[in-house]
């Protein structure tokens, strides 16, 4: 019998964990269907080491606050802008999270984006070299790095890659 293909995720507050995605550079690739990656840092288990090796996480709370700090404020910085994309346009845009460790699945999905959307050598070359820590790429470009953009601005530049008309973001109560 066969088993799901990802292990499950647990959310913390409502944000998406990063997870290794499984990708099939086999299937019929639509050129049209825009791309978002969100690169950032999980703040899960870094190591596999049992009892010992945990070296981060929110329950290792120095004081009254987590562990690395600036990896949770990263974490529920990019939440809104999340949000606002699946809200907005469902499943008709892919939006992946993606951890900067993870190599593999990285460079698949950039592959993919580089290969969907013509990006030239060039500019996949200027994309793989400057990915930091925090980034965010639109259709095989990097649009943002070090800090997440204007959920506003964002919604305007996929309107437009999109073929939608532009419109303003209706703030959620």
């Amino acid at each position: 019998m066969a088993g799901p293909r990802h292990a499950p995720q647990i959310s913390c507050g409502g944000l998406p964990q990063p997870r290794s995605p499984v990708i099939d550079l086999t299937k019929e690739v639509d050129a049209t269907r825009c791309s978002v990656i969100l690169v950032r840092e999980q703040g899960g288990q870094l190591t596999g080491s049992g009892c010992c090796g945990r070296v981060e996480g929110d329950f290792l709370g120095c004081g009254s606050g987590p562990a690395f700090p600036e990896r949770r404020a990263a974490m529920e910085a990019m939440g809104p802008l999340y949000r606002a994309l699946k809200t907005r346009y469902r499943d008709t845009i892919d939006i992946d999270v993606v951890d900067p460790r993870n190599a593999v699945a990285l460079g698949l999905l950039l592959f993919r984006d580089f290969r969907r959307h013509r990006v030239g050598f060039r500019d996949a070359v200027r994309t793989l070299a400057r990915v930091p820590v925090q980034a965010m790429i639109v259709n095989g470009r990097l649009v943002a790095r070090g800090a997440w953009p204007d959920t506003e601005e964002v919604i305007r530049l996929v309107d437009t890659l999109v073929d939608r008309e532009p419109t303003e973001l209706q703030a959620s109560a």
